[in-house]
């Protein structure tokens, strides 16, 4: 656990630009690039923007991803839903912001890049595990 918080809390790093389709932020040795971005109505009464973000490391494509934006027109209340891509090492988040409309193709987001996550992640089982074993009742010797 205590390298997941020493990572998330030493290492982040963020990022945040407008781009337009091929445009591309670089963050922690990541390429982020906007493909497109659609706008529709879906069937259960919200209105969806999702864009579609190609990420790549050292030249070679890992990934893509597709941040959106839900807005419940019931509620009149959106919602944001980051793009993720989760390893060991490192979590990239992309979150939508901002989009203009299809006329100029314009596009703001923010890029996160979270070192040994899921570190923290994996010391919280073993903790979880390790409390269990410890309070297990142990046999009576009689």
């Amino acid at each position: 656990m205590g390298i997941g918080v020493i990572g998330i809390n030493a290492f982040q790093s963020q990022t945040q630009g407008a781009l337009t389709p091929g445009q591309s932020l670089d963050l922690a040795g990541y390429s982020v690039t906007y493909k497109s971005l659609a706008e529709f109505d879906t069937a259960d009464g919200k209105n969806v923007a999702r864009a579609v973000m190609e990420v790549s490391k050292g030249g070679k494509v890992l990934q893509e991803l597709y941040p959106r934006r839900d807005y419940y027109y019931d509620a009149q209340q959106p919602m944001t839903i980051p793009g993720v891509r989760s390893t060991m090492e490192d979590d990239v988040y992309i979150i939508l912001v901002d989009w203009q409309p299809i006329s100029t193709r314009l596009a703001t987001f923010k890029v996160y890049h979270n070192p040994l996550v899921n570190w923290l992640w994996l010391g919280s089982l073993v903790l979880i595990f390790g409390s269990i074993v410890a309070v297990w009742p142990t046999p009576e010797k009689g």
